[in-house]
């Protein structure tokens, strides 16, 4: 009946909207395209500016109106995808709840062009939409671009910010399940990854689905957030998955998220959340103080100590206590500013679409191929092998050879490069949540874990009781230098294990060879040229960089033991079956995952409460970029590994344990699900 007579009075305004007709537009529009900024074929932009007080509306318009509809005239050898829409906003005009726009939005449409088709080609684009206010006027235009003028680009600037106005895709699908009339649906989303957030709105695509203006019940907890909406009157069961967007306000911005939905089981016992505005649940210095804990607790990480020793070595340097103060402080210096480029670059490849967590770098081969020759490089120095006397590798001869501040501030740097790949205790929850925050606060939240890592050695010259306790430099550094190109050289040995699992073994004997060779061309004594030198180190740089390039990956991994590859849909398979689930979360370059591994969940114990439980054990192996595992990390407020899960039989919420094990913790966790399974007597 809504609908009705909202056609009726829609009729009614295209009539007295005539006079308006041409000229008269109440939508500007501008139309143009290029490569896309994220190297996925190209984009064809429209933007849509309305006039002050006007809407367009949503590709679902909601209880009334007309989503904007592209009409494409293409050449061939040249195919268009799907319009990839902004989140809208509610409008409510009477009793009826519709969805849109109304200021400047760009709507997106993906592209391919076939290299054969010429540049004189033409695309053209017929674009029909309705715009309202007080009376609603249909409008229309026409475009046309060439592929000459999409290929040459230059209006890269406004599809990369057209793409960040684009919602994050969850990969993770949601469930919608019908009950008593209404329409419940399951955003897979903890309540800690939208900490402090509030005025949740929820947009489903399908339309006749829901009572777009009934009343909206909100409920968060550890299964995810479920908003039920009454059902639409004119209810159609979807024939298919059903997409959809949340939106919230979080710290004074709106961020959106995507995500698709399939019938399934949908929690209703969760604690309320109410839709008006709230205070953050977790507070902001509350994850300030829990992101400097961890960096705190990453000193006592494995990966970390190599590179502490080199820097408790520069301390001992200084002759005096003042030197040793301005190098605690360059050190301070490197490890921040370490941790913000780090944190600058994730955020930057998020935005642009990318689904990358902490840790990220090393899942490239590349890197973990030059990280590891570094390691040897260094170890050489200290056993005296090699001296590091090029001018264009002063920062290693700093980080081995030099105190002083040059020394201090890259020992800081690679202090958080070789930290990177662990995570400890508090730094979970802390960079899930810096990862949904604007850039600001998640700098700051990154630049507080850096505070945390560089303490113990920024406060040791501070404080007089310990200052003094320093020792003073002498013949018992040489000694000392030797041993401490163990962990260096251990270090190494465990990246060329990290190597050979992504690249195979000849990319491991190429890398191998190429550490070497650079090694060599480093080498230099006294009196010998330095160009011979140079270009032996620069062949064997480029055989590092080559080394994982030349032998790609095995197209599986293979998990060993009682393990099986971990997939969404083997844990509701398993727990349909009455199985308790156990999920690894892993990689071999994450050090602290490997312990907890070796020490705790491959134990007899440990092993015989598995068997025990009847529990299926899977192992997410995020050693190479994976999307599926970062989009099931974020789910729990997670940006990096290891994380471990244990789901209950017969359905319900995963627990999440901690990110140290231990054999109890793990005979307790399983217990718990056990007996939450269990009937009630």
């Amino acid at each position: 009946m809504k609908n009705i007579l909202f056609l009726i009075s829609l009729a009614l305004s295209m009539l007295s909207g005539a006079a308006f007709g041409a000229g008269n537009a109440q939508v500007s529009t501008q139309f143009y395209g290029g490569p896309a900024p994220d190297g996925r074929d190209f984009l064809l932009a429209l933007e849509l500016a309305p006039n002050v007080g006007w809407h367009t509306y949503w590709d679902n318009p909601g209880d009334a109106g007309l989503g904007t509809r592209l009409r494409w005239t293409l050449p061939d050898g040249v195919s268009a995808g799907p319009v990839l829409w902004p989140a809208p906003k509610a409008y409510l005009e009477g009793d009826l709840q519709t969805y849109g726009y109304g200021e400047a939005h760009t709507l997106l449409t993906r592209v391919s062009i076939a290299p054969e088709t010429p540049d004189s080609a033409l695309i053209s684009l017929k674009a029909r939409w309705l715009v309202c206010k007080d009376i609603c006027i249909p409008e229309s235009a026409d475009h046309q671009i060439s592929v000459a003028e999409i290929r040459a680009g230059g209006m890269q600037d406004l599809l990369a910010e057209a793409l960040q106005a684009l919602p994050e895709t969850l990969q993770s699908r949601g469930h919608f399940d019908l009950r008593d009339g209404r329409v419940y649906t399951l955003i897979p989303l903890p309540a800690d990854a939208l900490a402090g957030a509030s005025n949740p709105q929820w947009f489903p695509a399908q339309a006749k689905f829901i009572a777009h203006a009934g009343d909206v019940q909100w409920q968060r907890g550890n299964a995810g957030i479920v908003v039920s909406n009454p059902q639409h009157s004119d209810f159609r069961q979807p024939e298919q998955a059903v997409r959809g967007v949340l939106t919230v306000d979080l710290q004074g911005q709106r961020h959106a998220i995507e995500l698709t939905l399939t019938p399934g089981d949908v929690p209703t016992d969760l604690a309320d959340w109410s839709a008006a505005p709230q205070s953050p649940s977790t507070p902001l210095w509350t994850i300030l103080l829990m992101a400097f804990a961890g960096g705190l607790i990453l000193n006592l990480m494995p990966c970390v100590f190599p590179v502490l020793t080199l820097k408790a070595m520069n301390l001992a340097r200084a002759e005096s206590l003042a030197d040793k103060r301005m190098e605690s402080i360059a050190y301070t210096v490197g490890v921040v500013l370490s941790f913000l480029v780090i944190a600058a670059a994730l955020l930057a490849l998020r935005a642009g679409g990318a689904a990358l967590g902490w840790g990220f770098q090393l899942q490239n081969p590349v890197v973990v191929s030059l990280l590891a020759a570094l390691m040897v490089i260094l170890g050489l120095a200290l056993l005296g092998w090699s001296q590091l006397g090029m001018s264009w590798m002063g920062a290693g001869q700093s980080l081995t050879q030099q105190s002083g501040l040059r020394g201090a501030f890259f020992t800081g740097v690679l202090a958080v490069v070789v930290a990177s790949p662990c995570t400890a205790p508090f730094m979970g929850g802390a960079l899930g949540y810096a990862v949904l925050q604007p850039a600001p606060v998640a700098l700051g939240i990154f630049a507080a874990l850096g505070l945390g890592l560089a303490a113990p050695f920024a406060l040791l010259p501070w404080v007089p009781a310990l200052a003094h306790r320093l020792p003073k430099p002498g013949p018992w550094m040489e000694t000392l230098k030797h041993w401490m190109a163990i962990p260096l050289l251990l270090t190494a040995a465990w990246l060329y294990w990290v190597l050979w699992r992504q690249a195979g073994s000849p990319g491991l004997a190429l890398g191998l060879l190429g550490a070497i060779t650079l090694a060599y061309g480093l080498r230099q004594k006294p009196g010998e040229s330095r160009t011979a030198g140079k270009r032996i180190a620069i062949i064997g740089g480029l055989m590092l960089a080559a080394a994982p390039l030349w032998t790609p990956p095995p197209e599986a991994r293979e998990i060993s033991g009682n393990w099986q590859s971990w997939s969404a849909q083997r844990v509701l398979e398993a727990q349909s079956q009455g199985r308790m689930v156990f999920v690894d979360f892993t990689a071999d370059w994450c050090l602290s995952c490997l312990a907890n591994e070796r020490t705790v969940l491959a134990s007899n114990e440990v092993q015989t409460l598995f068997k025990q439980h009847d529990t299926l054990l899977l192992k997410a192996d995020w050693t190479q970029y994976d999307p599926a595992i970062t989009a099931a990390l974020a789910e729990f407020g997670r940006n990096g590994v290891p994380l471990y899960l244990v789901y209950p039989p017969s359905g319900g919420a995963a627990e999440v344990l901690p990110q140290l094990l231990t054999r109890g913790v793990v005979r307790s966790a399983l217990q718990r699900a056990a007996d939450a399974d269990a009937p009630a007597s």
